[in-house]
């Protein structure tokens, strides 16, 4: 963060001003490297900016899931603001991870938007990430078993006689 910087302030009070009033919509932040805050309810529920690694990049990048299962689910979800959706409905993910990988793209881009010298900043109401919401699992919950064709698929073959 810019200590002192108007646009920095500008981009907290609209981000704190869009929370308490539990706003749903996507908040462009302009300049370079710009990017989008996506809240739902007041939420942010997702943020992206090119300065950050997106879900996608972290989820392909680190070989959790391979490029073709990854187009796949967001050619199927996009449309309807669902991918998160698809991934866990598939076995791809189970929901406290992709959560976290969630957050960790939001603290990503968040960090990037928030450290902007210039950030002229506009808000379009009902404007919804492709992702959808992801909702962070609730304290002590168990998470869900992978599903069995899931298991199945990386077992390692047996060897020897």
């Amino acid at each position: 963060m810019i200590p002192g910087s108007p646009a920095t302030a500008t981009v907290r009070r609209l981000l704190a001003e869009l929370g308490e009033s539990g706003s749903t919509g996507a908040l462009h932040v302009g300049g370079t490297p710009g990017g989008v805050f996506y809240l739902v309810a007041g939420r942010i529920a997702y943020a992206e900016s090119p300065a950050a690694p997106s879900l996608a990049e972290r989820l392909i990048g680190s070989g959790r899931i391979s490029p073709a299962i990854w187009r796949a689910a967001y050619a199927e979800g996009r449309h309807g603001c669902r991918v998160g959706r698809v991934l866990l409905r598939d076995g791809w993910l189970g929901q406290h991870e992709l959560a976290l990988r969630v957050v960790a793209a939001i603290a990503g881009a968040t960090h990037a938007l928030l450290r902007q010298a210039d950030a002229p900043a506009r808000f379009v109401p009902g404007e919804r990430h492709w992702l959808g919401e992801v909702t962070p699992p609730r304290a002590g919950a168990r998470p869900r078993l992978i599903p069995r064709r899931r298991r199945a698929r990386h077992r390692i073959p047996a060897t020897g006689p």
